[in-house]
């Protein structure tokens, strides 16, 4: 299997690394998983509702950036790929500078700001630290985020992944901090990881550059971004929704019980993110070398065809597996499980139209990117609410109704490819929706018929392969004989 996967990511570069940022992505995903539930042994259901709470600052407090990072890693690589080589290093020099004086500059004021009101006591000091730790955490993401996108973006993939692999390292350090001091460890593991991810980019991505604002590229970096900010606030907001929901028709403590479903959601779609960020490069490379829709659209199938295979088989995993691990290692948390099966199922179908949407970014269609957004975010938010009143408060309610909504923008934006980008709604479904609804029935069915997790997740995983090796048979042979 893992044959296979190199070999079909190796289609996108002629080497191995892709692969490798992949498996290290895998890797890192599958640690923050686990380290997401040893912390919930330390950590009541309430605390963590706490820290699901004080995110929500660090979440919105990223859009600081104004659309200047949404733009720099959808121009960057086009610069890079048509060759103009001075071109990029000004839009990169401008765009670092902006993000450290903007995001430096606001976390000192959110510190001083809770300063001030713990001096007033106005409010739950756990709160207040939670805070201060997610200003200081969010300045440290971005300028870590910027060096992991430029250094993917100048296709230094290896480099990429080992880094990654450094920062999965401090979560075992994180993991006895969290055993030490509890809620406040969750917020010093994250901080750890994130710091020293910038220090292992200071050489690579930071070194180099130039301290320096150049107004009018700004300016333009920032309108051309703007769009895409505005996409990404509406995406977090879709993913604030459920939050709001269970706070304000249920409580605090359900909202700690959900994070089982929203970690299996989150750390699950890390890969095939990664997986569709690469693949965002070589369609930005793409289509910067030959400005062909066609071409674009061709990339983007195959590309998608290998993340549907991908996600599959990582749902089925997750899908077996996250009853046992909850029950064994967090038993205070087993009412969070059926809503996080419930997630895991949607993202099957949602993840693969990653690639698809990427089209839209790189042909710069902000107006369908908007729509899709807005459609995501009204859905969610109905579709949640409608299931409350109908099913009862419940988290599994929540669950369904963003399922819901992220299966319906599945459609919403195959529609808009076969509108935007003349794509034959035939092939984006073969190559995704198609193949994945066959892998969630077979799951749905052998953990409904098997009362032992394992051996229904054997079945599946035999049923799986065997429908995979017959509809992409020409292929496998194609790629085990080393042909593309």
């Amino acid at each position: 299997m893992f044959v296979i996967l190199k070999r079909l990511l190796n289609l996108t570069q002629k080497s191995g690394d892709y692969f490798y940022y992949v498996l290290a992505t895998v890797m890192n995903s599958g640690f923050h998983f686990i380290y997401s539930m040893y912390v919930k042994a330390y950590v009541a259901p309430l605390e963590y509702g706490m820290y699901s709470t004080c995110l929500l600052m660090q979440t919105y407090l990223t859009y600081i950036q104004l659309g200047s990072m949404n733009a720099f890693n959808r121009d960057y690589p086009q610069l890079l790929g048509a060759g103009k080589t001075l071109d990029a290093k000004r839009y990169r020099d401008t765009t670092f500078t902006f993000l450290f004086l903007a995001f430096s500059t606001a976390c000192i004021i959110i510190c001083i700001v809770l300063f001030i009101m713990h001096c007033k006591g106005a409010v739950d000091i756990r709160y207040l630290i939670g805070f201060a730790f997610c200003a200081v955490t969010t300045f440290v993401t971005i300028i870590e985020n910027f060096g992991a996108n430029r250094s993917r973006a100048e296709g230094k993939i290896k480099f990429v992944s080992s880094v990654i692999l450094v920062e999965m390292a401090t979560l075992l350090i994180g993991a006895l901090i969290v055993a030490k001091i509890g809620y406040y460890g969750i917020y010093v593991t994250t901080l750890l990881g994130m710091f020293t991810g910038v220090i292992c980019y200071m050489n690579r991505s930071y070194g180099d550059i130039s301290f320096v604002i150049d107004n009018k590229l700004l300016a333009s970096i920032l309108i051309s971004g703007l769009p895409l900010l505005v996409n990404g606030l509406i995406w977090t907001i879709v993913n604030s929704i459920e939050k709001f929901i269970i706070i304000g028709f249920i409580n605090t403590e359900a909202l700690g019980l959900y994070a089982i479903a929203q970690n299996a959601f989150t750390y699950m779609v890390l890969v095939p993110t990664a997986i569709s960020q690469l693949f965002y490069v070589k369609m930005g490379r793409v289509y910067g070398e030959t400005k062909e829709v066609k071409v674009l659209n061709e990339t983007a199938i195959r590309f998608t065809g290998i993340l549907a295979v991908v996600v599959s088989y990582l749902c089925v995993f997750a899908f077996f597996l996250s009853p046992l691990l909850v029950e064994k290692l967090m038993p205070n948390y087993m009412g969070g499980i059926r809503a996080a099966q419930i997630l895991i199922l949607g993202l099957a179908v949602y993840a693969p139209t990653l690639v698809n949407g990427n089209i839209l970014t790189i042909l710069r269609e902000n107006s369908a990117i908007l729509r899709s957004s807005l459609y995501l975010c009204a859905l969610n938010t109905v579709c949640s609410c409608m299931y409350i009143l109908i099913f009862g408060p419940k988290i599994e309610s929540v669950a369904l109704g963003t399922v819901t909504a992220y299966i319906s923008r599945t459609f919403i934006i195959i529609y808009q490819l076969k509108i935007c980008a003349n794509c034959k709604v035939s092939a984006l479904m073969k190559c995704s929706v198609y193949p994945v609804l066959v892998v969630i029935f077979v799951t749905v069915v052998s953990y409904s018929t098997f009362n032992n997790c394992i051996i229904g997740l054997c079945i599946s995983l035999l049923l799986i392969t065997l429908f995979y090796i017959a509809i992409y048979r020409s292929q496998i042979k194609k790629l085990l004989k080393g042909g593309e």
